[in-house]
Order: structure tokens, then sequence, then C-alpha cells
């Protein structure tokens, strides 16, 4: 229930500042401001769209209904963008969390490798270190440690090593994204300086 409670804010804290983004568009004249009402209202009806999916894969995971919560989060990472050929970070974090979602529904129906696909096309909305690109990498991390179980319990141990090893790399790798993730947010509030990605 956190999971999805952490979702759902997510996409409200997003679709607040796409309201926002709206409301001070109506201070300029002219074409500029229709036009980026219009933008911003593309930029709204996405992110309502995204919010209403994640609403329904909540309702099918409650139900058992896997399948059909990745369907929601399918149609999802397929639905058509807003202000098409850019891209905004909003509509990005939205993509990345959505196919993390969608690789957690992946793995926890068995399809680890549905869930790998699902992972490198979230990584590709999630290039900078941030707590979505670590999220990624932590799912990613999960599925390397569910199929090293697998190739244990098809008795090749050597394979289930090697899985395991890449697991653990995946997930110390989430530790860095997310410390610096927290040392931006740190520094950006007391206005310090950042520190170097390592």
């Amino acid at each position: 229930m956190t999971r999805l409670r952490l979702v759902a804010g997510l996409v409200v804290v997003a679709l607040a500042i796409a309201v926002a983004l709206a409301v001070g568009c109506r201070g300029r004249e002219g074409g500029e401001q229709e036009s980026a009402q219009v933008v911003d209202m593309e930029l709204m009806a996405f992110l309502s769209e995204a919010r209403a999916l994640h609403h329904q894969a909540n309702l099918k995971e409650e139900s058992n209904d896997l399948p059909g919560a990745a369907a929601a989060m399918k149609r999802l990472v397929g639905a058509r963008r807003p202000h098409e050929g850019t891209t905004t970070p909003e509509v990005e974090e939205v993509l990345a969390d959505a196919y993390a979602r969608l690789a957690e529904l992946e793995l926890r129906q068995g399809a680890l490798d549905a869930a790998a696909s699902s992972i490198k096309a979230g990584l590709a909305h999630a290039p900078a270190p941030t707590y979505f690109r670590g999220h990624l990498i932590e799912v990613e991390g999960l599925i390397e440690e569910a199929r090293a179980a697998g190739l244990a319990d098809a008795g090749k141990p050597e394979d289930a090593a090697r899985a395991r090893e890449r697991a653990i790399e995946l997930l110390e790798e989430v530790v860095r994204i997310q410390d610096q993730v927290i040392q931006r947010s740190l520094a950006a509030r007391d206005g310090g300086a950042v520190e170097a990605p390592r």
C-alpha cells in the first residue's frame, strides 16, 4: 500500500506543477499565451490520464489481477505524449515510474525477460542520477535476484552466483544514486555546493 500511495503522490505533485505552469502562463499576451496554455493543457491531460491508469492498476492489483494491472501500465507507457517531439521532466518522470511499476508487475508474474526489457525502456527516460533512475535500477536488482534463485533451482550454481553478484552490484548502484539525490537536495535546501557524482 505504501508503494501505491507513493506513486499517487508523485503523480499528484507533477499535476500540481503543471497547474502552476498553466496559471503562470495567463499573464502572457497574444499567440504566445494561447500556445503556452495549449501545451500546459496537454501536459495536465497526460498527467490526469497517468493518474487514472495508476488507479486502475491499483484496483486490478487489489483484485490479484496482475496481468490487468500490467496492461494499465502498458497503456500508460504507450499513451500519446503531450507536445510530441519534445520532452518535459514531468512526462519523463511519469514514464520512468510507470516502466518501473510495469517491471515489478512482470517480475511478480515470473516474466523476468519482459521485466528486464521494461527496465531498459524506463532507463531511457531517466538518464541522470534521480530518484526515478535509482528506483528502476533497484527493480533491476530484484530481477537479477529472482534470476539467481531460478538458476540455483535449475542446478546451475555458477550462473546463479553470477546473477546474485550482479544483483548486489545493482543494489549498490542504487545506494550511490539515492545518496547523490539526497546530497543534492540537502545542498539545494542549504544553499551549499553539490557534491560531484561518483
